[in-house]
C-alpha cells in the first residue's frame, strides 16, 4: 500500500500485498483469533501475527486486541473488515466479468442450499452440477449449506448466484421459483419410550408430554400439531443434523424430511410416529435476484437447474404438486 503524504491528507494505493493482508484479516476476523486462522490459511500464528501487524501500520490503525483476553476488533478494525468485505466481492465480480467476456466459461459460481440436500432425490442440484460439469469449463464452485434465512440473505447481498431450499419469509429484490414439496414427518429415536408405545390414545398421549427439538427457522408452527406445552423444555436446532442427534439420543421428538430420517429407520434406529397424522410438507423454490449478474456461468447452470426441474415434474404425482398446511393431529381412536 503505497503512502502518498500530503500537507493534510493521506492517499492509500492498493498493491498485491495489501490485498493479501486484508484477506490474512479477513481469515482472522472470520475464525475469531489467529491461533484458529491458522488451519484456514495454512501458515503458522508468526506469519500471521506479521501481517496482522503490517497490516496495522501500514494503515496506521490499531485492528484489533489480542492477547490474554482473547480476540476483539477495535471499532476502526470492525469498519474495515467491512469495506474489505466490500473491496473483495467488487474485485471478485471484476473478474467474473472480464474472465467471461474472454468467450469462456471461467470464474466463479456460488451456489447455496439448505441441509439435507445430499438425500433428497428431488434436489435439482446434484443433477444440475452433474450436467454443469460435464462441459468443459474452469469455473470455481462454490457450494454452501445455510439455513433459509441466511439463503435469502447471501443472494440479496450477491454472496450467492442462487439458491434451493425453503423460505417462509420472501424478501423484496428476490425472485422464487416453487419446483417441489418435502414431506416431514414426526420420529423418536428407540431410547424414547415412543418407540415401542402402541395403541393412538397412549402415542398420543406421549407426543403431547414428550421433549421437542424444532427448528428456529420455523418459529414453533412445528410444534403446534403436536401440542405444544409452553412448560416443555423442548430444544433448539438451526440445522437438522443436530435434531437427529437429539431424536437419536431418546430425549426429544421432531420433525425430519422423510428421505433424510430413512438411513435410520432402516436401521431400527428410529421409529415414525403415527405418519397420517403429525406430518407436514414444505415448499421448495429456486431463489435469484429479480436482476441478477450478467453471467454466462449463471445462466448455464440455471438452465440446467431448469431442466432437472423440468424431468422431475413430467413424473411428479399431483400428491407431490399439492402443498397443504400443517396437519394437525386427530383426537379421536
Amino acid at each position: 500500500m503505497e503512502l502518498l503524504r500530503r500537507e493534510d491528507s493521506a492517499i492509500y494505493r492498493l498493491s498485491d500485498v495489501d490485498i493479501r493482508m486484508l484477506r490474512v484479516f479477513m481469515a482472522i476476523v472470520e475464525s475469531q483469533g489467529l491461533t484458529n486462522a491458522q488451519a484456514i490459511l495454512n501458515i503458522g500464528q508468526p506469519t500471521i501475527s506479521n501481517h496482522l501487524a503490517n497490516l496495522e501500520g501500514r494503515l496506521g490503525i490499531k485492528l484489533c486486541y489480542r492477547g490474554r483476553g482473547g480476540f476483539r476488533l477495535t471499532s476502526k478494525g470492525e469498519q474495515v473488515y467491512e469495506e474489505a468485505v466490500r473491496l473483495l466481492k467488487v474485485m471478485e465480480r471484476f473478474e467474473n466479468v472480464t474472465m467471461e467476456l474472454k468467450g469462456s466459461l471461467r470464474g466463479y459460481l456460488n451456489v447455496a442450499v439448505i441441509d439435507s440436500a445430499i438425500t433428497d432425490t428431488k434436489n435439482p442440484v446434484i443433477s444440475a452440477l452433474e450436467t454443469f460439469n460435464s462441459r468443459s469449463h474452469e469455473v470455481t464452485v462454490r457450494l454452501e449449506v445455510m439455513t433459509p434465512f441466511e439463503l435469502g440473505r447471501a443472494v440479496l447481498d450477491l454472496d450467492v448466484d442462487v439458491a434451493v431450499g425453503t423460505f417462509d419469509h420472501h424478501i423484496a429484490g428476490l425472485e422464487y421459483r416453487p419446483i417441489y414439496v418435502e414431506s416431514n414427518e414426526l420420529y423418536c429415536g428407540r431410547k424414547h419410550p415412543l418407540y415401542r408405545a402402541r395403541g393412538r390414545s397412549q402415542i398420543r398421549k406421549l407426543v403431547r408430554e414428550a421433549k421437542k427439538v424444532t427448528r428456529t427457522y420455523l418459529e414453533g408452527r412445528d410444534l403446534y400439531p403436536l401440542g405444544h406445552d409452553d412448560g416443555i423444555a423442548n430444544a433448539q436446532v438451526r440445522y437438522l443434523e443436530a435434531a437427529a442427534i437429539l431424536i437419536l439420543a431418546g430425549g426429544h421428538v421432531g420433525f425430519l424430511p422423510k428421505h433424510y430420517a430413512q438411513f435410520w429407520v432402516h436401521k431400527d434406529e428410529m421409529r415414525c410416529i403415527l405418519p397420517e397424522e403429525y406430518k407436514y410438507r414444505s415448499q421448495f423454490y429456486i431463489v435469484t435476484r429479480k436482476s441478477p449478474r450478467k453471467s454466462v456461468i449463471l445462466d448455464t447452470f440455471l438452465r440446467d437447474l431448469n431442466d432437472v426441474v423440468a424431468g422431475h415434474l413430467a413424473t411428479a404425482t399431483s400428491e407431490e404438486m399439492d402443498l397443504p398446511e400443517l396437519a394437525v393431529a386427530n383426537t379421536s381412536d
